[in-house]
């Protein structure tokens, strides 16, 4: 009878465990056809909220992005609008390269990087679905929550990033985490659609320049800009030097390591114009900067930055030019 009452119980086990094999089985397929869907599809636009937290500052962005694979070319478009300043920053990748917009300045600049693939973006599909693929997935009642480790190349508190897609895998809500699970970036999905009507035009850059309002309010009347990351310097000297019309203004700071800040506002020109930038093309989330030896270039606000220094690394740099701001150091 014990015996009997044994393989009773066994079975039971067996069953239950083929049972859920079977669901398992059943959802991971249901869920790989749903990626390998989605991973097919050549266009669509996404539109989100998304704030970042840097140096304790919160920023907060409205971010549109198209995307078009055709002829074997995939085209980008991501406006970045920064609600706090009023101002539009546009990036577009497309079979000529990849361009940095800037509508109020009617100025185009041109550099050779693999944006946006280079690097985990939390506005881009593609970069979503990738993570997906080997994040922690759990059914929920609308869709699904993923975890995964991630890194972003240019800030090293990001470790890990959660998501939530409905259930034909549209994107609702990115988080990205550091190591204590602070959220450092957040996106909210308000649209995604991928029965659009785009065409390679769209991706044009001088297009995309002209067809931009400029109706954006210029940031020079709030220069200087000063950097909340310091390095261990202090301001040490401010100056204002105007050539050819031009105005400059320079920040000295010394300490730990010396470094120098040099802001420029940039005039409208009645013509598109475009600048090739030489360097590396350093990949922001909020935007681009361009490393050249001891140099560091970022267009902000219609304001061209540039950090010069013999002493901080590239990341270094980049930490101090993410941190510029309004604040008065004195």
């Amino acid at each position: 009878m014990n015996l009997k009452k044994i393989y009773i119980g066994i079975g039971a086990i067996v069953v239950v465990i083929i049972a859920t094999l079977i669901f398992f089985k059943f959802k991971d397929t249901s869920l790989d056809k749903t990626i390998e869907k989605v991973k097919a599809y050549d266009k669509y636009t996404l539109t989100c909220n998304m704030e970042m937290v840097e140096n304790d500052e919160l920023k907060s962005y409205l971010v549109n992005v198209s995307y078009l694979n055709e002829d074997k070319n995939e085209y980008y478009k991501v406006e970045l609008y920064d609600k706090a300043l009023n101002q539009s920053q546009i990036i577009i990748k497309n079979s000529d390269g990849v361009f940095v917009l800037t509508p109020t300045l009617n100025q185009i600049f041109k550099f050779q990087s693999e944006w946006p693939n280079n690097s985990p973006k939390p506005y881009i599909y593609q970069s979503l679905i990738k993570l997906l693929e080997t994040g922690e997935v759990e059914k929920i009642k609308d869709g699904y929550q993923v975890k995964c480790e991630v890194q972003y190349p240019n800030d090293s508190r990001v470790v890990g990033q959660e998501m939530i897609f409905d259930k034909s895998l549209a994107p609702k809500q990115v988080t990205v985490l550091d190591s204590e699970d602070a959220e450092i970036i957040t996106a909210e999905f308000t649209e995604f659609k991928t029965d659009v009507n785009l065409s390679k035009d769209n991706f044009n850059e001088k297009e995309v320049l002209q067809n931009s309002k400029s109706e954006y309010s210029s940031a020079s009347s709030e220069l200087p800009l000063y950097p909340i990351a310091l390095m261990g310097s202090t301001l040490d000297s401010e100056e204002v030097s105007t050539i050819d019309g031009t105005t400059n203004h320079i920040l000295k700071f010394t300490g730990d390591k010396n470094f120098t800040v040099i802001e420029t506002p940039v005039v409208a020109s009645d013509e598109i114009v475009v600048e090739t930038i030489e360097g590396e093309a350093i990949d922001l989330v909020d935007g681009v900067a361009f490393y050249n030896e001891g140099e560091l270039t970022m267009m902000k606000s219609g304001i061209l930055c540039k950090v010069y220094s013999q002493d901080l690394n590239k990341d270094e740099m980049v930490n101090v030019i993410s941190s510029m701001q309004t604040s008065s150091l004195k």
